[in-house]
């Protein structure tokens, strides 16, 4: 196990181009010796794990993706501990959007995140060193936190399963607030079965992939770009020959569901980091700076009024899985960005635009590899139930090679 902890480490150094880690824990050896000398070794035993840097380690730096929040914490946040008390260990801290505000990855402070699948594009974010680290096979599994698709995005860009659990599941303590009326925990892992193994750890969850299901391709929400298109109908096929018995469904108030989760966002974020933007907000990226001051700006009506769409649009996707299982989208309306157009204005709304939906409903969903000639594109999936949303996952994953 020490060599293997020794040998990931190295990993990480060896790929330090594509910018993955903010810091890293040079004693991971020495504690996977010491792990290896205990009896009771625990589910997750071995597992090196990858933390987004707004959630604490103690003893490693957290910066939340900001040079002016960097501090360091004497506690572990209870996600990590969870993890650590099954026999994980954590390899280290993982670079981010700063203020975990954006879902492109691209940091003015510490550089961009690159996609190992080319390193001229994007990893997504706001988690994106997370997911790279787990699709670079540098890491067995990683934590990120999602606001508005910020581990599904990520996980889609760079061809690995990205979930994210009901919303309350799992603590935040310990993790660097957004938008709490938003933000969720989430995992990378490579492959669904290493994610069931992972949250089983973790939880009551227990997923088996059903025989049957019923699920509906959810229309009226974003529109893919034709690679993505041709991946996502192939994707669909797959869900078919695994037992899903498929119909469509039309979100006609998609267009206010996605604004009130902005406003939500932009609101809450404004709350939580304005002492960040009155001191620092000529050090902030412009994105985050922008986005920070547009919150404080925001009338309390259209506050209140989001959260009264939010109401609605959950029981609209209540209502909607009385009928199905799953629902399902791309991931993404597009794949990987090249970096130095990821800026612009037009490819935020191609990231969001399906994966903001379950965090203003607060539904798990899940985003897994969808067939794709060259760069990944990823298929998400959403429930209102864990256990039945990782099942057909499961499902799927088991009939994608067939």
């Amino acid at each position: 196990m020490a060599e293997r902890a020794a040998k990931a480490l190295e990993e990480a150094r060896r790929r330090a181009h594509l910018n993955y880690f903010l810091a890293l824990d040079e004693e991971l050896p020495q504690r996977a010796e010491a792990l290896e000398r205990l009896r009771g070794r625990g589910r997750l035993f071995g597992l090196i794990v990858a933390v987004k840097d707004n959630v604490d380690v103690a003893g490693l730096p957290t910066t939340n993706g900001a040079p002016y929040a960097k501090s360091t914490p004497s506690e572990t946040a209870p996600v990590v501990k969870a993890l650590e008390a099954e026999g994980a260990l954590v390899i280290g801290k993982t670079n981010m959007h700063e203020l975990a505000l954006g879902a492109t990855n691209i940091n003015p402070h510490f550089g961009p995140t690159r996609n190992p699948h080319d390193p001229s594009r994007i990893t997504g974010g706001s988690s994106g060193g997370s997911a790279g680290a787990v699709a670079a096979g540098i890491a067995d599994a990683a934590i990120g936190t999602d606001t508005g698709g910020s581990v599904r995005i990520p996980a889609s860009l760079c061809g690995v399963v990205g979930y994210k659990p009901s919303y309350g599941l799992f603590s935040l303590e310990g993790v660097r607030p957004l938008a709490p009326t938003l933000d969720h925990i989430g995992f990378f892992t490579r492959t669904v079965a290493e994610m069931a193994r992972l949250v089983s750890a973790l939880t009551p969850v227990r997923p088996q992939p059903p025989k049957r299901f019923r699920f509906a391709v959810v229309k009226g929400v974003g529109e893919p770009d034709e690679y993505v298109d041709r991946a996502f109908w192939s994707a669909v096929s797959v869900l078919e020959r695994a037992g899903g018995e498929r119909d469509e469904v039309e979100v006609a108030e998609a267009p206010a569901f996605s604004s009130a989760r902005v406003a939500i966002l932009l609101a809450e974020a404004a709350e939580v980091h304005w002492e960040d933007l009155r001191r620092h907000g000529g050090e902030m990226g412009r994105d985050v700076a922008s986005l920070l001051r547009a919150g404080a700006s925001l009338p309390a009506p259209a506050y209140i009024r989001a959260l009264e769409v939010r109401r609605r649009a959950l029981a609209y996707f209540n209502s909607l899985f009385k009928r199905y299982d799953v629902l399902v989208t791309p991931t993404t309306a597009v794949a990987a960005p090249r970096i130095e157009e990821a800026n612009s204005l037009s490819i935020r709304p191609k990231l969001l635009a399906y994966t903001e939906l379950f965090n203003l409903t607060g539904h798990p969903a899940i985003s897994v590899p969808a067939p794709a000639p060259s760069l990944p594109v990823g298929l998400q999936l959403a429930s209102n139930d864990d256990e039945k949303l990782l099942s057909i996952a499961l499902a799927y994953e088991l009939n994608r090679g067939q």
